[in-house]
């Protein structure tokens, strides 16, 4: 399988944080990085190519095709208290088990060998199959004093479960390299689209490590894919009645959802 990593540019960054958001359930962490390399906004810093990748190309609206990419952008820090950041997100994940974890080893390889990165966060789903109006933020973290951290900022820890695809990978891979760093995964429903889960995270980063970024463009989004969030439950709770099962009712409060999945 050959993989390739094409740079762009080569900053001169000072242990930076490492920020993964993939595509996944509802493009909960993809949506946040995006959002970040707009709004801070980040320089593009190399293109990686897999031959793992699935089989498709993108058509633009100009009738032009591109190839799945994945991407790696940089934002040089002013402020002492605030990081260096390497983002990186795609186009999709790895059609196979085997492309995933290595493209996860080479991209964590370049970061922590290339840029001296030690630290990082991967930022994704938490799936619930239920609808909130204010989602929590879940964490997981590569050892007990970031844990304890993550529970002091407010964060609900995870104690259960699995982080599936590249968002999980990437921090597993990056604990065996000495890094250390944080899962960190917006409540949702995973039924459709949700940047109110991603505008979550990134308040979450915020709190976590200083990194601000305007939401405003992010909430409105999350103003639009409500209507459509709205359908989907209407829709879920009349095939329930037809089925004659019981439609759970979402609850802010309510503490006893069942995790799906994660990634």
């Amino acid at each position: 399988m050959k993989i390739d990593i094409v740079e762009k540019e080569s900053p001169d960054l000072s242990n930076p944080l490492f920020i993964c958001g993939l595509p996944g359930s509802a493009l909960v962490g993809k949506l946040a990085v995006d959002h970040l390399v707009q709004e801070l906004p980040c320089e593009h810093m190399a293109e990686v190519y897999l031959d793992g990748m699935a089989p498709q190309v993108f058509i633009e609206t100009d009738g032009t095709v591109s190839s799945l990419n994945n991407d790696l952008f940089f934002w040089k820090s002013r402020m002492k208290s605030v990081p260096d950041l390497i983002l990186y997100t795609a186009d999709a994940q790895p059609a196979t088990q085997e492309a995933e974890y290595l493209l996860s080893e080479t991209v964590i390889n370049y970061v922590s060998k290339k840029f001296k990165s030690s630290q990082m966060i991967t930022l994704g789903a938490f799936v619930t199959g239920g609808f909130s109006k204010d989602p929590k933020v879940y964490a997981a973290a590569t050892d007990e004093s970031l844990v304890k951290n993550a529970s002091s900022k407010g964060y609900e820890v995870m104690t259960e479960g699995s982080i599936t695809g590249m968002n999980g990978i990437l921090l597993g891979i990056a604990k065996l390299n000495g890094m250390k760093g944080y899962a960190l995964l917006g409540e949702t429903s995973g039924y459709a689209l949700d940047p109110k889960a991603s505008a979550a995270l990134l308040m979450a980063l915020e709190k976590l490590v200083g990194v601000k970024v305007d939401l405003k463009e992010l909430n409105e989004r999350a103003k639009e894919a409500q209507s459509v969030l709205q359908s989907v439950e209407t829709l879920r709770r009349q095939q329930a009645r037809e089925t004659g099962e019981q439609s759970e009712e979402t609850n802010e409060n309510d503490d006893k959802k069942k995790l799906g999945y994660i990634s």
